[in-house]
């Protein structure tokens, strides 16, 4: 027997598995999951503007004298009312009557001056029906975004002062 001081010596280790019966089988289980989801009667409504909820503004423009009617409809972000409900749900909006708190003679107030500008909204484009805080309108749902027009008149008036003439109307959308 040599012995070698300077060998590299290797084992090799060799492991066999084998199965302790020759049928080798594989068990496997299955079961279910539920899955689910809730859509609820609900609506979205306006835009959101520093953290208000908001539909723009309605703007009649710029005018000298009111000695003649203006009438306006509102667009998209500026006086239309967006609004996307579920499919199939009734919703309606109304609206309250700004500063005069009564929608049937509804004003704007100067920003220096206690004058008025008077005018009015409408839920058709005939302004034969003004868009009041009770009735209002009401609609059906289609699961898509919506805008509402409101059409906007002054009526022919004597003119006030030279100023900024603003209202706020709070608008309601139910459902």
């Amino acid at each position: 027997m040599s012995v070698c001081n300077k060998c590299n010596q290797s084992i090799v280790l060799m492991l066999t598995f084998m199965p302790l019966s020759p049928a080798f089988s594989v068990t496997t289980k299955s079961a279910s999951v539920t899955i689910s989801a809730n859509v609820v009667a609900a609506c979205n409504a306006g835009s959101i503007s520093g953290g208000n909820t908001t539909f723009g503004t309605l703007n009649f423009g710029t005018y000298s004298i009111l000695n003649q009617e203006i009438k306006l409809t509102g667009q998209a972000n500026a006086g239309a009312i967006l609004v996307q409900c579920a499919p199939g749900v009734n919703y309606q909006i109304v609206m309250n009557g700004g500063n005069s708190g009564n929608t049937s003679q509804r004003y704007m107030s100067g920003n220096q001056f206690a004058q008025h500008v008077n005018y009015n909204l409408y839920s058709d484009a005939n302004y034969s029906t003004i868009w009041d805080g009770t009735t209002g309108i009401t609609k059906t749902a289609t699961g898509q975004q919506e805008w509402v027009n409101v059409y906007g008149r002054v009526p022919s008036q004597s003119s006030p002062v030279a100023d900024t003439y603003t209202d706020t109307v709070q608008v309601t959308v139910s459902w």
